[in-house]
């Protein structure tokens, strides 16, 4: 049974090696399923799964074009995804299907492109 965290995992990691292709994505963060408010009075909010996946092309870095790359990677695969106005060198994008959540970010000072999701645990 595959479970919202490997759709999760599977998501990113898929859409990272559509955006670069010649790149191997990595992950970077999967602490498995937390709860944030665990450490404080219990009542926190569901446990969640996050996941950081990290690829990029050091050769020839492009944020806005990995960001749009990324969006349409998502949207190809079913997703509802948007991409926001660059502020101080900062492009990002945001992805949504069912449960899942993903942030989208790269920068203009640097070449990685940073996906990382969220989804509740059942």
């Amino acid at each position: 049974m595959t479970t919202p965290r490997d759709t999760l995992r599977d998501e990113l990691l898929a859409v990272a090696a559509a955006v670069v292709p010649d790149q191997q994505p990595v992950v970077t963060h999967d602490p498995g399923p937390i709860n944030p408010g665990a450490l404080f009075d219990g009542r926190g909010p569901a446990t969640i799964a996050r996941i950081t996946v990290q690829t990029g092309n050091p050769a020839a870095p492009d944020p806005a074009a990995a960001i749009t790359a990324a969006a349409e990677a998502f949207r190809a695969r079913g997703w509802t995804a948007t991409i926001a106005p660059t502020e101080n060198g900062h492009h990002r994008a945001t992805a949504t299907r069912e449960n899942l959540d993903v942030a989208i970010h790269a920068w203009t000072t640097d070449w990685r492109l940073t996906l990382t999701g969220e989804t509740p645990v059942a």
